[in-house]
């Protein structure tokens, strides 16, 4: 009975990770232009963007997840010039979204973010 309840306990904690391992595979596997529009939506409901603002939002993603999906593989093997190449991005794609939504509704999005 004991040897079976183990068996029981290791099949479960099997399914539990192939189901997290399929989830992240399937966020990572999504397009860029994907998830530029994902972010781009929710940023331009929250802020209430028009569409000029909503637009450059766009692009601006869209180059970051293009550019963050190229810097995790030319530096896989690499972890400390991979976390530096994307801190650079970050403060890139900072002073981008800066210049088109100023800092007030910048301030506004990292608080929204920090709720969600």
């Amino acid at each position: 009975m004991q040897q079976k309840h183990i068996k029981l306990m290791k099949a479960r904690k099997t399914i539990i990770l192939l189901l997290i391992f399929s989830f992240s595979f399937q966020m990572n596997a999504q397009k860029p232009e994907k998830k530029a529009q994902k972010f781009t939506d929710e940023m331009t409901e929250v802020l209430s963007l028009n569409k000029e603002e909503s637009k450059a939002i766009y692009e601006i993603q869209l180059e970051r997840f293009k550019e963050n999906k190229a810097i995790n593989k030319n530096y896989a093997d690499d972890q400390e010039k991979r976390k530096e190449e994307l801190k650079k991005l970050g403060n890139k794609v900072y002073n981008q979204t800066k210049k088109v939504i100023g800092v007030e509704r910048q301030k506004q999005w990292k608080a929204y973010k920090s709720k969600n």
